[in-house]
């Protein structure tokens, strides 16, 4: 079992691969708003994709935007040498040079940039969450539909072979229940590159584990787990979402988001999903467990990759099957990592104005 860096429960860990080759050759122009974490991880990947040009960094903060701690977090060979740099987003919009926009910055901070983008004609690349409000992400996806931009948001795990595969399985089956339980630890939230310090935020700069800031662990991580289930399952067409609050003398440095969630999600296919997790402090301790469910059978998520429990012989069997009778891996399609196959499609996308080559666009 693998977990997200927050804790939450995810079929696989992603890993973003050694890549070979170097700076990109000239082809989609691309700029990057937001050189914390995530940002930095695109920026690697697509570091080293053909067709992708870096011309652009955006990022409030001027260290980020150091070439030296950039090198640091992305290539041996990575050089600021015809890439502009900003810290104003105001400034960059003037740049003309720009095809794409990849926006990696905390669902808190956004402050009309993907409109503003959408309307000046540049394709989108969002990290989710894209907002913690409802109208805000309605007025982004408005602003891109009447643009007519191509538009993604970072959901990479779709790209797993791995998960790719469990949605092909699951194709024909009549799906029941999914349950995803995640025991994370407040703790396991990584610090990031934002300075919350000075904005109002946590002095740690651990915003993730801020419900403020993050609109609290199911949104800010579960996203994942809910997408996944919506590739597999269909789009969500009720829910119901029970929190168990912090209290109030357990919360540390800013670190407020609730102990423990249960939410269930009812999907257009039928099927319900429950997303069980808990954020507790001082326990060091995680685990967590993932099942599907269709009407003949289980899908578990093991370290090998998924494996489909059922029966498939005469019916009534003669004897009681064999556990090792019932365990079906499930094939792989070949494939490359998660993060550079989003990016890949993006950039294609793109490059070709053809939104198809996408797994999700922005309205989706």
């Amino acid at each position: 079992m693998s977990v997200s860096a927050t804790g939450v429960p995810l079929p696989w860990a992603l890993k973003i691969g050694s890549l070979s080759g170097g700076q990109a050759v000239a082809g989609t122009r691309i700029g990057i708003v937001g050189l914390g974490q995530r940002g930095l991880q695109h920026l690697r990947t697509l570091w080293n994709i053909d067709g992708a040009e870096i011309v652009a960094l955006c990022d409030p903060f001027a260290g980020n935007l150091e070439e030296t701690k950039i090198r640091s977090f992305v290539a041996d060979d990575f050089s600021l040498d015809g890439v502009d740099t900003f810290t104003r987003f105001s400034e960059l919009m003037e740049s003309p040079r720009m095809d794409a926009l990849y926006f990696c910055i905390p669902p808190s901070r956004h402050n009309g940039e993907i409109v503003e983008a959408a309307r000046a004609g540049l394709n989108i690349f969002a990290e989710k969450p894209v907002s913690l409000f409802q109208d805000e992400a309605l007025a982004m996806d408005a602003a891109i539909r009447e643009a007519g931009v191509i538009a993604t948001v970072g959901f990479q795990q779709r790209h797993d072979p791995r998960n790719i595969a469990v949605e092909e399985f699951l194709r024909d089956k009549h799906l029941v229940m999914a349950t995803w339980v995640g025991n994370g630890t407040l703790e396991s939230h990584s610090v990031k590159h934002t300075h919350t310090e000075v904005l109002g935020g946590p002095s740690s700069r651990v915003w993730a584990a801020n419900f403020a800031w993050s609109g609290s662990t199911v949104v800010e991580s579960g996203i994942h787990s809910l997408d996944l289930v919506r590739f597999w399952a269909g789009d969500v067409t009720w829910t119901r979402a029970d929190y168990i609050p912090r209290q109030a003398d357990d919360v540390e440095d800013g670190g407020d988001n609730p102990d423990g969630y249960s939410v269930s999600f009812g999907m257009e296919s039928g099927m319900i999903f429950n997303l069980l997790l808990t954020r507790l402090r001082k326990t060091f301790y995680g685990d967590g467990y993932q099942d599907i469910a269709w009407n003949r059978g289980h899908l578990k998520f093991e370290t090998e990759g998924p494996v489909a429990y059922y029966y498939d012989g005469p019916y009534p069997p003669e004897s009681s099957p064999s556990a090792d009778s019932l365990r079906h891996p499930l094939p792989l399609p070949e494939g490359e990592d998660a993060m550079t196959a989003i990016s890949r499609a993006f950039v294609r996308a793109v490059a070709e104005e053809d939104d198809s080559h996408l797994l999700n666009t922005f309205s989706s």
